[in-house]
């Protein structure tokens, strides 16, 4: 076991250090040597999960074969682990200066102002630039650095400190996070200011927000009040502050919120404030202070947005059992449903709580059939649908408690965990031991037969790579099932039983390839041999969801676990590729015997629960295969809709399901199945599944030329046809709801009523310049849309368009306009299209004759 800690009152510095070094030894375990600071303690308490941490009293010292020191390398500070040394290899990852009390081992040190910062620079260097982080690691990456160099302004501070926050922001990091977890200090100077603020302030209340409006008279300017302003926000423990501090002559208004129900763009503007919606400021002339705090107040109270409440998150209906249910019951439903709790309801009354922790602990004591009042918690922790999501947060934190029961007066409404908070729930890992199936030698050789030339080449190559390193590889997923089908698929994907990164790094180099991309979080590295050729690599692992709807979390597993996290059975077969049994393949799941019956089937009863966007991807298989859904995991998948499931998946995962099916050549089939379950209807409840929908969906194929010529992305038609009834502010909807670009959203939020507009001026058209101007700005897949949706001659005047018009190169360019004595202007457009239509409706027009008819233009 490897083992990683760091110092005895470990500061944010500090657990930064160890959670990054985790990612440099992913199967280390995580533990503080004593006591923590005021900031660690409030971090952990509410992301215990996330880090895993293990408690020094868990830990068996006879175990330990690695240490791994950060944030110091004194032998006094890291508590009871100083009995390892001399016992097993250290290594130090420090940032302070040597003494006399380093601990003996291999001591990496730099002189930055933050240990983060060298962390980050040994990660970047070993993993790559690329290398992923979860959110939370880059929020107390940078909770770590912001503490360690007192906001960058410690003289310890380095550029490298600064570039390691720019990382770390550029990756996502939330500077939200700082804000809540670091303290500063104040200056003698400051203090007394401060204590006037405070008492001159006043603390208002609105729905779920507490404001502190406060104010200073003062002749003279006061600086450094935006470095108090943070203080007296933490002080008074509200969601946003404002400070008043001048004279009747002139004041300046300070603020910063950490809600957006208290935007303070909107709340400032009369005064034509600086700022956004959580940091702002403003000079105001010629008001009196107490005017000005009186008109302020007043506006506080107008644009303050209700504030989102416990009810929003709740999970309800409650899973719940009696005081005499028996443990071993109780561990079963927690099983099933991936719980960590359970309230206890007699009479409809909550009276306790029992953990999954409880639960486990007492089992192993032998005490499986013991009721569960004599080990569940009766002292409860509960709060209201009205209470707002920053005091639960608070109540989770203060009182150390998993999960808080939701009242509606004495009746139990919902139940959030600290799960919910952080979006994230926990469920069991699941594994299944079925035995390998044989398959003939004859069907070996079919196998083999169908694989590609280059293919079996590239396989000979990985093969070797398996021979060196004396491990078993595995080709797997949707080109061994398109390889069965007879179906070009270029995606290699590769299982490694052993090391996948370190392989990956060996086939880069038999392959000369040239670079890899490794993602340690998942075991998993692509090799980039060309611009044509990537292979993925990964370990054999078993994947298990923290939660339904969650991504999966992942440890190490045989091939066979790793085929059981697979989708479908189809999709669960692999071909051995390894130097002993070259082209077996390995069916675990019967996935060949339902290619051959044509059938989507599911490995497991919880599948569509775990990922709801299965569902989804049961329909595209289906339609692209034209498999039929077999009959139990369409009742499974039935029973997944009508509970919910869909609505817990985010948007963006099902946009990029619905790219996918949209982008296949025949989508009629998974659209049939999306409308059956009303998931068409979720997307707005205005898509109908129409003929006329069908019929331009069935016409789009026999424009796969036409498609091909304008590089058109077939996906995006299809998608314009699905909403082809709507308008173009229901088509903004959803886009809004896909989150798509700006951009996007510019190009084809075009309705049902624009294009019948376009239409109707397309029919009246009948100069060049007219057909030219009508369609020049409508990008490419909406006229196409118009042109299914368009007669003979509409059509035919939109491939003019498409294939004449538009590629006219203009004769008058701005440089010609120029070289006549004209300067640039807003005029030059208006002139330029003047001669471009005239050049379009005058087809033999020179230039010589165009230059002439500009000058007649102007006059």
């Amino acid at each position: 076991m490897e083992l990683i800690t760091t110092h005895i009152y470990a500061d944010l510095d500090a657990l930064s250090s160890m959670v990054l070094a985790k990612k440099l030894y992913p199967n280390a375990v995580i533990a503080f040597p004593g006591n923590v600071s005021n900031n660690v303690k409030k971090f952990v308490t509410l992301y215990q999960d996330f880090l895993g941490l293990s408690k020094t009293k868990d830990i068996d010292f006879d175990q330990v074969e690695k240490l791994i020191v950060v944030d110091t390398a004194k032998v006094s500070r890291i508590g009871r682990f100083s009995e390892l040394i001399g016992k097993v290899p250290i290594e130090i990852y420090d940032h302070h200066p040597e003494s006399d009390e380093d601990i003996e081992g291999n001591i990496v040190r730099v002189d930055y102002g933050s240990n983060t910062t060298h962390l980050l620079e040994i990660i970047k260097d070993r993993l790559g630039s690329s290398v992923h982080f979860e959110k939370y690691e880059l929020n107390v990456a940078l909770m770590g650095l912001y503490e360690d160099t007192g906001n960058f302004t410690y003289s310890i501070t380095t550029p490298n400190d600064l570039k390691a926050a720019a990382f770390l922001i550029k990756k996502g990091g939330d500077l939200k996070f700082v804000h809540e977890y670091t303290t500063k200090g104040l200056r003698e100077d400051q203090k007394e200011t401060f204590i006037e603020l405070l008492e001159a302030g006043e603390t208002i209340k609105f729905s779920t927000e507490r404001i502190f409006l406060t104010k200073l008279y003062s002749e003279e300017f006061l600086g450094g009040i935006d470095e108090l302003i943070n203080k007296i926000k933490d002080v008074e423990d509200c969601t946003a502050c404002f400070i008043i501090c001048g004279n009747d002559e002139k004041s300046n208004i300070i603020a910063r919120s950490s809600s957006i129900g208290v935007p303070l763009d909107e709340i400032l503007e009369r005064y034509q404030g600086g700022g956004h919606t959580s940091a702002s400021s403003v000079v105001v002339k010629n008001t009196p202070v107490d005017e000005l705090y009186d008109q302020l107040r007043e506006i506080i109270l107008k644009n303050v947005k209700k504030g989102k409440t416990t009810k929003e998150i709740m999970s309800t209906p409650v899973k719940t059992i009696t005081m005499e249910t028996r443990l071993r019951d109780a561990h079963k439903i927690m099983t099933r449903f991936g719980y960590t709790g359970l309230p206890v309801v007699e009479e409809g009354k909550v009276v306790g709580i029992i953990s999954r922790r409880d639960i486990d602990r007492s089992m192993g004591h032998g005490f499986a059939n013991a009721p569960v009042k004599v080990y569940m918690t009766s002292k409860l922790i509960t709060a209201t649908e009205e209470t707002s999501i920053d005091d639960l947060k608070q109540i989770l934190v203060e009182n150390e408690v998993g999960r808080i029961p939701i009242l509606r007066g004495e009746k139990l409404v919902g139940i959030v965990t600290r799960a919910d908070i952080l979006r994230f729930l926990y469920a069991q890992k699941k594994r299944m031991d079925i035995k390998k199936r044989k398959v003939s030698k004859a069907m070996r050789e079919q196998l083999l037969d169908k694989i590609p030339r280059d293919l079996i080449d590239l396989l000979k190559a990985i093969e070797k790579v398996a021979k060196k390193r004396k491990e078993k590889v595995y080709m797997v997923g949707g080109i061994v099932r398109d390889i069965i089908l007879g179906i070009p698929n270029k995606d290699i994907d590769i299982v490694v039983e052993g090391e996948g990164i370190a392989f990956a790094w060996d086939l880069k180099n038999e392959l000369k390839g040239k670079k890899i991309v490794v993602h340690e979080k998942f075991k998993t590295a692509v090799v980039i041999v060309s611009k044509e050729l990537k292979i993925d690599v990964a370990t054999s692992r078993v994947e298990y969801y923290e939660y339904p709807t969650s991504l999966p979390s992942v440890d190490y597993g045989s091939i066979r676990e790793d085929m059981y996290r697979r989708d479908f059975t189809i999709n669960s077969l692999a071909l051995e590729v390894d130097y002993q049994k070259f082209g077996e393949l390995v069916d675990f799941f019967n996935g060949y015997r339902d290619i051959q019956s044509r059938e989507i089937r599911i490995l497991h009863n919880f599948s569509f629960v775990e990922d709801p966007t299965r569902i989804i991807r049961a329909f595209r298989f289906a339609s692209r295969y034209n498999f039929k859904i077999e009959e139990e995991t369409e009742r499974f998948l039935k029973d997944a809709v009508e509970n919910g499931f869909l609505k817990k998946i985010s948007w963006p995962r099902v946009k990029n399901e619905f790219k996918i099916i949209l982008g296949d050549k025949n989508p009629e089939m998974a659209l049939n199945y999306l409308e059956k379950y009303d998931i068409l209807k979720n997307i707005h409840h205005n898509i109908k599944l129409t003929e006329k929908m069908k019929q331009h969906l069935e016409e789009l194929k026999s424009l796969g030329e036409m498609i091909s010529q304008l590089k058109l992305e077939k996906w995006i038609m299809a998608f314009l046809i699905i909403m082809e009834d709507l308008k173009s502010d229901e088509i903004e909807l959803i886009f809004n709801k896909f989150s798509f670009s700006q951009d996007f959203r510019k190009k084809y939020e075009f309705g049902i009523g624009k294009r019948s507009e376009a239409l109707l001026k397309l029919k009246k058209a009948e100069k060049n310049s007219e057909i030219y101007d009508i369609l020049n700005e409508i990008s490419l897949e909406v006229l196409m849309l118009i042109y299914l949706e368009g007669r003979d001659l509409a059509r035919e005047k939109i491939r003019k368009f498409l294939f004449d018009l538009s590629k006219v190169k203009p004769l008058v360019t701005g440089a010609d306009l120029i070289s006549i004595g004209y300067k640039p202007s807003p005029e030059f457009r208006k002139i330029l299209g003047y001669a471009l239509y005239r050049q379009l409706d005058c087809k033999d027009i020179t230039k010589e004759q165009l230059m002439t008819s500009i000058k007649r233009f102007e006059n």
